[in-house]
């Protein structure tokens, strides 16, 4: 009826989901709180880590940016 969530196993809580032909199958080994399916992100009560170079790229482009606007009006 419905699969069963958290056993322990022996590298810790093991989940499962329910697929498509009422099969349990098991969540991906990075899921900590259950998952609707295989995949790292469908597991439930989490996000996917967010790339810190983003904002870095960012701030160095707008610095770059002021630096050479600058440059260019002192020239």
């Amino acid at each position: 009826e419905r699969c069963p969530d958290g056993v322990l196993g022996e590298h810790g809580p093991i989940y499962k989901f329910s697929d498509s032909s009422r099969e349990c199958r098991p969540c991906h080994e990075n899921c900590t709180r259950g998952c609707l399916g295989p995949l790292l992100r469908d597991c439930l009560g989490e996000t996917l880590p967010v790339s810190r170079k983003t904002p870095t790229l960012i701030a160095v482009m707008v610095v770059g940016g002021l630096f050479l606007s600058c440059s260019i009006v002192l020239l």
